[in-house]
C-alpha cells in the first residue's frame, strides 16, 4: 500500500510591516559544516532565529536588524580561530520580492508564523 504524497504551493518574500524597519523578509539559512562543535554551536546560533525544515536547512521571516544579528553570529562562528575551516560553507538567502516553491512532502500550513520561533 503505497502512502500519500502532501503536495503544497507557497508564496514566499517580504511581509510589509508598520513601518519599513518593521518588514519581514523570508530567509532560508544551509550549510555544510565538518566540525561537530562548530556544527553544533552554529545550530544553536540559527535555532534562535528560525526553524529547523532539515537537518542542515532552516528558515524564518526576520526584520532587517534580526537578519543582521544572525549574520554577525555567522560569521563570527566562521571567522573564528578555533572552528576556522576554509571548506565549510553558510548560505542564507533573503527573499525580498515575492517568491514560490512547491513542496512536496510534510510541509506546515503556519508559513507567516515562522517569526514566532525568535527566541531573541
Amino acid at each position: 500500500m503505497m502512502g500519500q504524497l502532501q503536495k503544497a504551493e507557497r508564496s514566499f518574500g517580504r511581509v510589509p510591516g508598520a513601518s519599513p524597519s518593521e518588514n519581514k523578509f523570508y530567509i532560508l539559512a544551509m550549510f555544510d559544516i565538518s566540525d561537530r562543535k562548530k556544527y553544533t554551536v552554529l545550530i544553536k546560533l540559527l535555532k534562535r532565529y528560525s526553524c529547523r525544515i532539515q537537518y542542515s536547512v532552516f528558515e524564518a521571516y526576520l526584520k532587517t536588524a534580526d537578519i543582521k544579528e544572525l549574520l554577525e553570529g555567522v560569521e563570527k562562528i566562521m571567522k573564528s580561530d578555533r572552528y576556522f575551516n576554509p571548506d565549510d560553507n553558510v548560505r542564507i538567502y533573503k527573499m525580498s520580492g515575492i517568491c514560490q516553491a512547491v513542496i512536496f512532502g510534510k510541509c506546515d500550513d503556519d508559513v507567516i508564523g515562522l517569526e514566532e520561533n525568535l527566541f531573541i
